[in-house]
């Protein structure tokens, strides 16, 4: 089964009839709603919709491993014109990472589950990470601290997605994980070298609605993620308002309360509060 990024690799290296394109968006429809598949501008081959449902079950995707022979390497783009890799290894295991057609694209095969984490050892160490969608390589991503990333998830379309931390090789730490829908805090994933990629502004809401639903908030100010407001003696807490002085309210519930405890501006000790407001002042030069 293909990703929808493979899809949309394949529909822009084909030309399709009219009838049949109309064909695919259908499908697409019906298994992505939706997909964002346009016509290709630049194609490499034609296509009929038969062709298209034969790719999808026996052929390979653009990012598959595959055998050739006594080589391996990284499917580029795939039509029923020929097959394309994108890396491949030499006969010495060496990794070359260049265009190489496929003069018997009945000679490829899946690549077995030892040599797939070795191709994929070997572009980690190199430094790149292919493009499904745009059929080519890119330097790996590396997110800031408390920014995203995803992982690919081969048991899912929607990726798994956290908020990043810090890396040891191909292992990444997380704030919070999302992995399809268990949420995990404080988290290493050991991703055997698939590597990070961008989230999407969907996938960081995936993420934010897990955390909310079991009760986490995101605190700006301290960059964790907390359990809703502990509330203080007789519910009072300070707070810097638009002129930056630190002024005491009490918590009834309301949403105004939650939205400066999710901003990280609820301050259960007075003591503290002189702290947080005179560290602000000293950053915005009103000190």
């Amino acid at each position: 089964m293909k990703t929808l990024n493979q899809i949309y690799r394949y529909t822009s290296d084909c030309q399709f009839p009219d009838e049949d394109w109309q064909k695919v968006l259908a499908y697409c429809r019906k298994r992505f709603k939706g997909g964002d598949i346009r016509v290709s501008q630049i194609p490499k081959s034609t296509s009929t919709y038969q062709e298209f449902l034969d790719w999808i079950e026996f052929g390979f995707g653009a990012g598959d491993f595959v055998s050739y022979g006594n080589t391996m390497g990284v499917v580029g783009n795939s039509t029923p014109a020929g097959v394309i890799l994108a890396a491949y290894c030499d006969y010495d295991g060496n990794l070359i990472v260049n265009d190489m057609e496929v003069l018997e694209p009945g000679r490829l095969k899946p690549l077995d589950e030892a040599r797939i984490l070795q191709m994929k050892r070997l572009l980690f160490e190199k430094g790149v990470d292919f493009h499904v969608r745009f059929g080519k390589f890119e330097k790996l991503y590396t997110p800031k601290k408390y920014f995203y990333g995803t992982i690919e998830n081969p048991n899912s379309d929607e990726p798994n997605v956290g908020m990043f931390l810090e890396s040891d090789n191909s292992k990444y730490h997380f704030l919070a994980y999302l992995e399809g829908d268990e949420l995990k805090m404080d988290y290493w994933v050991d991703s055997n070298y698939t590597p990070l990629k961008p989230a999407l502004e969907a996938d960081i809401k995936r993420l934010h609605a897990a955390t909310s639903k079991q009760g986490w908030f995101y605190n700006e100010r301290c960059h964790q993620f907390v359990k809703a407001p502990k509330k203080g003696k007789n519910n009072v807490y300070w707070y810097l308002n638009e002129n930056f002085e630190l002024v005491m309210d009490r918590d009834n519930g309301s949403k105004k309360h939650l939205d400066r405890f999710k901003a990280g501006n609820y301050i259960l000790d007075y003591t503290e509060g002189l702290f947080f407001m005179k560290e602000v002042k000293k950053m915005r030069g009103k000190a």
